[in-house]
Parts: structure tokens; sequence; C-alpha cells
């Protein structure tokens, strides 16, 4: 962020006296020392008015954090903070699945998140690629989400692989299998292979998949 309203420049106070005065050493001498001082509280003048904004705060944070009700965490990163204080000011209103999705990765991008919502009854389900932060996910989730919903978090595994699936029937009459969709956490392309070993059966159907 620059404060375009504040000197952007080195301040030399001589550049503002007649040029011949320079040649003169005591007072040149003297001159030097007061634009040193001139340039101490220039750079002063500019930091504190740094920590009057959230995306340029440093040392100011720490008031943010109070007045906004957050718990001071020295571990995190001086952007990791103002992320947190960013999100805390936009309030804590009606939250979408793409807002906390937002929310989680401003805030730890490493992670990756992906929130799949409707995994079960007022449940949702947070999926990340880096399961270091957990818990600082978890506490991002507890803070903005419907206090009725649950949630479970978990990592997500990529792999690329051919699935297959097998079984045993042993005495059964009728049975119906249907390929159930993919779990939102395990992502398969192409459709998988079932097979199975069928004993005594009467009647079977099979639904999706491979047949």
């Amino acid at each position: 962020m620059i404060f375009e309203l504040l000197r952007t420049y080195k301040v030399d106070v001589l550049r503002y006296l007649p040029k011949f005065l320079r040649n003169d050493g005591s007072f040149k001498a003297t001159e030097d020392a007061l634009s040193e001082e001139h340039e101490k509280q220039r750079l002063l003048i500019i930091d504190i008015c740094k920590q009057l904004f959230v995306e340029s705060a440093t040392w100011g944070l720490s008031d943010w954090e109070r007045v906004y009700g957050i718990k001071t965490n020295k571990h995190l990163t001086i952007n990791q903070r103002r992320q947190n204080l960013l999100v805390k000011i936009q309030g804590t209103k009606t939250i979408t699945v793409k807002q906390l999705e937002t929310i989680i990765n401003q805030i730890v991008p490493v992670c990756g998140a992906h929130v799949l919502e409707n995994t079960k009854p007022n449940e949702f389900k947070v999926a990340l690629d880096v399961a270091a932060y957990v818990e600082t996910v978890r506490e991002l989730v507890d803070k903005y989400k419907p206090a009725h919903l649950t949630y479970v978090v978990a990592e997500l595994y990529q792999a690329h692989a051919q699935l297959c699936i097998g079984g045993v029937v042993n005495v059964l009459d009728k049975q119906t299998i249907k390929y159930a969709k993919s779990d939102p956490v395990i992502h398969v392309s192409g459709q998988p292979k079932i097979g199975m070993v069928l004993i005594n059966v009467d009647k079977i159907k099979i639904y999706g998949g491979s047949r």
C-alpha cells in the first residue's frame, strides 16, 4: 500500500536552500543532521499510517485482533493474521459453501480445501489436499458454520488405479445391486469392474457399472 499523501523520497533539507550554502562545511553538517532526523520522522509517520489498515498493518495487528476479539497467535504469519481479521470484519451472516471454502483457503491456502455439502442429513464434509492444518481448519469451520450442522474433516487422496469390487453371495432369493455414486472424497473416473461368486441364487439384478 502506497501513501501518496506523504513524501515518498528521502528528506534533504539542503534542497530547499540556496546551493552555495552546501559549500559551507559547518552549515552542511548541521543541515545533514536535521535531514536525518526529519527522515526518521517521515518513516515513523508512514509506519504508523500503515497500522491503520489491516492490509498493511504489522505490529498494530495485535490491536486489531483485540478489537475484533481474536486471540493473537504468534505462530501464524503476518499475512495469515491479516486474513483472519479480514474474514472477521466481513461478518458472520448466512454463509454459503463457496464462502466457507474461500475463507479456509484464504487463511490456510496450502491445505486446498473443498467443502462438500449434504454428505449426510445435516452434515457436510471438508476435504483437504494437505491434512497438516486440520485443527486450524476446525477452528474456522466451528466459527462460521450454522449451529445445526455437523461436519467431517478428511484428507483427500487422489490415486490413478483401476477400481475392482468383489464379493460372495450365499443362499439368496433375490438381491438388487445398484452402483452407488462415488464417495465425494474418492473421485472415480471410468466404470469400476464388479465381480462376485454366486451360490444358490434364484434371481439377481445388477444396475450400473460394468456387467
